[in-house]
């Protein structure tokens, strides 16, 4: 089966303009030695759609298992948009810095790219 990928391309851009957010990624800026500073650089801003998906976890201890449910945070976008993205950059949504962990090219089509996100946690309250 013949797909046209401008037509998908053009369907997904069509739905994240509709529904979608603007989000800018950044990155810290390296010391001579590699290490983060508190200086920040912008990467890229991109246009995408939020989302969550589940992920189990199971905790086993002694005799008794318990699955606890969390959420990953995601943004799905046109894949052309990720090429300046490295995993560790940063971003904030909704007052919260989440970190870069992964991008999915779906279906091995170079079109849809789905960002992984993981929340920074800094040890406050703030993140809950």
């Amino acid at each position: 089966m013949s797909m046209n990928k401008a037509f998908e391309a053009y369907k997904i851009a069509r739905e994240i303009k509709r529904s979608g957010g603007f989000y800018t990624f950044f990155r810290y800026v390296l010391n001579d030695f590699d290490e983060p500073t508190d200086e920040t650089k912008d990467v890229a801003t991109i246009s995408g759609l939020y989302h969550e998906q589940n992920s189990n976890i199971e905790i086993t201890t002694g005799d008794t298992t318990q699955i606890r449910t969390t959420k990953i945070p995601m943004i799905l976008c046109l894949y052309e948009d990720v090429s300046d993205l490295q995993i560790g950059d940063v971003v904030t949504i909704n007052g919260k810095n989440y970190k870069l962990t992964g991008i999915v090219n779906v279906q091995e089509w170079s079109i849809v790219g789905d960002i992984s996100l993981e929340v920074i946690d800094d040890g406050t309250r703030s993140n809950i």
